[in-house]
């Protein structure tokens, strides 16, 4: 029995083992279980960084939704914070939520009220910067802070856990003077570790593609209405432009280091909008567009906005100018940069940072640089630390057999890049749309990570740098496409210019001059790959751009015409550089719809040019009555074109000279043609361009003919001479044969030439053959 005891609480104690470990590793505020479903929003952050003439507390307003099934009560908030960042090691830590958070953690703010399913409550809570005791933060030195803002409460039925939580940065650059346990505590100032650090940043202001193919003089389409609300007040990009105008104004010292980058296709999208336009619907349904009056004050506020300042233009819809050159797509990478730089200086009226090229995600191969460098004329590359072979460069560097390549800072980078700051918590939302969802905290983290570069005392290494005091440039590049709203920007260029007034950062111009140190080799990151275009979509737009250039080889430019091939057909053949955008890059699936909407447009654009189908067949009396084509040209540009009949059964037709087809208008082919058989068939016409490009899709004709063709022509005269020999024949042989009936003495013997014929028997009477007759004696003669 002791033995069986013995081994009996050996089993408990190994059952009891892994459940004593998760214990033990259990949090002290477990997260709910998955029936509950908590939303934290969070509105402002006050200060957005911490000085001497700042507030005393931190405060934070924001909503809790309750999304899940479950009713929430003794619902409770608090700010908590982890020890201050010390190494950009610390950083990335933070940037990923891996950071702790527990150091400081005082009491939670009580909600008031039960949070039943689907409803809103509205908070602020606040804490202390200097505070103890449970109820501060107990900051006590400069520093850049992983804060937390935690919700606590009870589900029904279950125990308290936290809800939902949302981590960010808090830059301290100094304390102000505050009483703490009874006590004034004094100022502590900001500290510097070493000259200002030149600083570059890139303001992108770019969103997907929206607009479809169209030419000139056709109402522009969409494919829906978002533009309309990010133009209007209040919108993501009206913030931008604004925050721009208010904070960084032209002529100010934070402008002199800031560059926008401005994708080409957004500003023709919107220079079209304010023209009017409609947006097609998924069932294709055309709806009047709503935000002509915002897009056409959009445009007018950043080209004063940006005048006079540093501008670069991105290629044109912000091609995934790596996917085109792999993809054999070389010649058009490089017209979506030089095209791209036309479009913009032509809308902007200004001049732009021509040779720098920023492209997507900061990587790029020397198949790309080698495809540019002829048409392109690069003089510097804006990329990432990652996109150069080793690492701890930073600065400008100079690239074997190119151009110089000015990085950008990681850490940035990745504060900016939306997905590094995930909040904790069952009910974190995922943004479903196309561009990232923009919060007011959406730049908090760059800020942070700012303030931490600024106050830290240099980057990773200093090999390769440039700029004041020997320091490496901070260059600050979020995504092309930004997720900041216009607080978020707002707050940034705000702690940028905070940054300057401190003597920690100094603007610098973008440039990739004064490059040093020893040529870096181009690497094109494995991830990067992954995010590519698919080759299958940039192989559609190649076939896509051919088919522009063919229908462009037969445009004929007419003297004091209004519109030339080239504004029609350049702008058709950039358009089709959308479904390529990096925008789509990492998914496929948006990039192929993109190609499928691109498709059926070009296709509606190419089914204006072709033959009319008539209300009714065509009635040909005769063999070689001639056919009237009516040829539809719906294009604003002249067009040669060749009218081909496809199907010819029961018809032959003489070939047919090129037609020229004037601007959006229609002309008649006459068509020689024969019929070759009676009754009703149909033939195939087809508009090709002169060298054979189908053009239009065939037009069904019906034909029917009463008219006799050739071959039933043929067949009756060989009848009838067949006919006239028959009875010629005939005749001939009953010439021959005679009408009386023979002599002679052979029975059924044609007649000799001894014969004579016997005497006419009696009128009426059928004569008697010899051969019937009776034989009659012989009577003698007598002589007397």
């Amino acid at each position: 029995m002791r033995a069986v005891a013995t081994l009996v609480a050996i089993a408990l104690l190994m059952l009891a083992g892994p459940l004593a470990g998760q214990a033990l590793a259990a949090p002290a505020e477990p997260d709910a279980g998955p029936a509950v479903s908590v939303d934290l929003a969070l509105d402002q952050l006050t200060p957005r960084v911490a000085t001497l003439d700042g507030p005393t507390f931190v405060t934070v307003t924001g909503t809790i939704r309750n999304s899940g099934a479950l009713p929430v009560s003794q619902l409770g908030v608090r700010l908590q914070r982890g020890d201050a960042l010390r190494t950009a090691s610390d950083v990335e830590s933070a940037l990923a939520g891996r950071a702790g958070t527990d150091t400081v953690t005082p009491a939670f703010v009580d909600v008031p009220g039960t949070l039943a399913p689907g409803d809103t409550v509205h908070f602020s809570v606040e804490a202390p910067l200097r505070g103890t005791g449970g109820s501060g933060l107990a900051i006590d030195r400069p520093g850049t802070y992983p804060l937390l803002v935690n919700v606590n409460g009870e589900p029904d039925g279950q125990p308290r856990a936290r809800l939902a939580a949302t981590r960010m940065l808090l830059p301290v650059l100094s304390l102000p003077a505050d009483a703490v346990d009874g006590a004034l505590e004094p100022a502590v100032p900001a500290t510097t570790t070493g000259p200002a650090r030149p600083f570059t940043m890139l303001y992108p202001i770019v969103d997907v593609p929206h607009r479809l193919p169209g030419v000139p003089g056709e109402t522009t389409t969409l494919t829906d209405d978002d533009l309309a609300r990010s133009f209007a007040p209040g919108g993501r990009l009206d913030g931008l432009v604004s925050a721009l105008a208010q904070r960084a104004p032209s002529g100010s010292a934070l402008r002199s280091g800031i560059c926008v980058a401005v994708d080409p296709d957004l500003l023709q999208t919107a220079e079209a909008m304010a023209e009017g336009y409609q947006v097609r619907g998924a069932g294709g349904a055309l709806t009047p567009g709503s935000g002509a009056d915002a897009a056409r004050q959009w445009l007018a506020a950043l080209t004063s906005t940006v005048r006079g300042g540093c501008v670069v233009a991105l290629p044109f819809a912000d091609a995934d100018l790596v996917a085109l050159a792999r993809g054999g797509q070389g010649t058009t990478a490089a017209e979506a940069v030089t095209g791209g730089r036309d479009v913009a200086a032509d809308i902007l009226d200004t001049p732009l940072q021509t040779g720098i090229l920023w492209p997507a995600d900061g990587v790029v191969d020397d198949e790309t640089v080698d495809a540019l460098a002829g048409s392109a004329r690069l003089t510097g590359l804006v990329l990432s630390a990652d996109g150069i072979a080793g690492s701890g460069r930073s600065g400008v560097v100079p690239l074997r057999e190119g151009p110089s390549a000015l990085l950008t800072d990681p850490l940035l980078t990745a504060a900016a890049t939306p997905g590094t700051d995930v909040p904790t918590g069952s009910g974190a939302p995922v943004a479903s749309s196309a561009v990232p969802v923009s919060t007011p905290l959406s730049t908090q983290d760059t800020i942070g990570t700012l303030a931490f570069r600024a106050t830290s005392g240099g980057s990773a290494s200093a090999a390769g740098t440039s700029g004041t005091s020997g320091q490496a440039p901070l260059v600050l590049a979020p995504p092309h496409l930004w997720g900041a709203d216009g607080a978020g920007a707002d707050a940034l260029l705000s702690a940028a210019s905070l940054l300057v007034d401190n003597g920690l950062l100094v603007p610098r111009p973008l440039s990739a001059t004064g490059a040093t140190g020893r040529d870096a080799t181009l690497l094109y990151p494995l991830q990067a790959g992954g995010d590519e275009i698919p080759a299958t979509t940039v192989d559609r737009v190649g076939a896509l751009i051919a088919d522009v250039d063919s229908m462009s080889a037969a445009a004929i430019e007419e003297p004091g015409a209004d519109v030339t091939p080239a504004a029609v057909f350049d702008p058709l053949r950039r358009s089709m550089l959308r479904p390529v955008s990096a925008s789509w890059r990492g998914r496929p699936a948006l990039a192929a719809t993109a190609a499928d909407l691109a498709a059926i447009r070009l296709d509606e654009l190419r089914g204006t040019v072709r033959v009319l189908e008539p209300p009714g067949p065509y009635s040909l009396g005769t063999s070689d009555a001639p056919l009237l084509l009516t040829v539809s040209n719906g294009l604003p540009v002249a067009l040669d074109v060749r009218v081909v009949i496809a199907s010819t059964a029961g018809l032959q037709v003489s070939p047919i000279p090129d037609q020229r087809v004037p601007p959006l208008g229609r002309i008649q082919v006459r068509v020689s043609a024969q019929v070759v058989r009676a009754g009703q068939f149909a033939v195939d016409a087809i508009v090709q361009t002169p060298k054979g490009d189908i053009l239009g899709p065939p037009t069904r004709l019906q034909v029917r003919s009463t008219a006799y063709g050739t071959v039933t022509v043929w067949l009756t005269v060989i009848a009838g001479g067949l006919l006239v020999l028959l009875v010629a024949r005939r005749i001939l042989r009953r010439v021959k044969g005679g009408s009386g009936p023979p002599s002679g003495p052979r029975t059924g013997a044609p007649p000799g030439p001894g014969d004579l014929p016997g005497p006419p028997g009696p009128v009426g009477r059928t004569p008697v053959r010899p051969e019937h007759a009776a034989t009659a004696p012989t009577v003698p003669i007598r002589s007397d």
